[in-house]
């Protein structure tokens, strides 16, 4: 304890390394995929939840990963059933590249 009291730099260093690591770890953890049930109610349909739920993807891609998801072998749902939906909303989009700023051509 003492060391640290000294150096108070030292002190400050692993305070620093502590946040810097902490925040990668809340980044990463927060990317991660969640799916969720929804109970499917009278006249709803996989192209209609696509609309309301879907993604970047295209329709027939996000309705193919949903009959994936819940081993369905047709697209056809009842109410009542249970669908296990992916839920993509909070995940962390990191772009990478590299803008310049100016009159764009």
């Amino acid at each position: 304890m003492k060391l640290l009291k000294k150096n108070y730099f030292l002190t400050i260093f692993l305070g620093l390394s502590l946040s810097f690591i902490m925040t990668i770890a809340f980044i990463n953890s927060s990317g991660e995929k969640h799916d969720y049930p929804i109970i499917i109610e009278h006249g709803d349909s996989l192209w209609e939840l696509a609309d309301k739920f879907g993604s970047d993807k295209s329709k027939a891609d996000w309705i193919n990963e949903v009959m994936a998801l819940n081993n369905l072998h047709s697209a056809h749902i009842k109410a009542g059933d249970i669908l296990i939906i992916p839920n993509r909303s909070n995940q962390v989009n990191l772009d990478h590249s590299t803008e310049l700023a100016g009159i764009s051509q």
